[in-house]
């Protein structure tokens, strides 16, 4: 008996867990947005980086962080902006192909 109520129990568990992984078009939405914003802070921290005469650079505190751990490099900032990018459209690929999929 307890073998049976365990078995039901385990496909309940796997139905839930299903169903929260189950692909989204909002998914695919959610993981483009990511990855633009991370080209769009790319651009806009190396432009912000290598403007001529301005001297005033406005970052986060995170990003700070990272710039003086790094040993002020902005290519540190870039590279995180980078993984994000990639990070987000891998999220909407893999989205996209389990949506088309079914």
């Amino acid at each position: 008996m307890n073998n049976l109520q365990d078995s039901q129990k385990e496909e309940e568990i796997n139905k839930s867990t299903d169903e929260e992984e189950a692909p989204s078009w909002g998914g695919v939405i959610v993981g483009l947005l990511l990855g633009i914003a991370g080209i769009v802070l790319i651009c806009y921290r190396y432009k912000q980086f290598h403007s001529p005469g301005d001297e005033s650079i406005s970052i986060t505190k995170i990003e700070m962080l990272i710039y003086k751990v790094t040993g002020e490099s902005i290519w540190a900032l870039i590279a995180a902006y980078a993984l994000v990018s990639l990070t987000g459209f891998y999220l909407a690929i893999s989205n996209f192909t389990k949506l088309k999929s079914k």
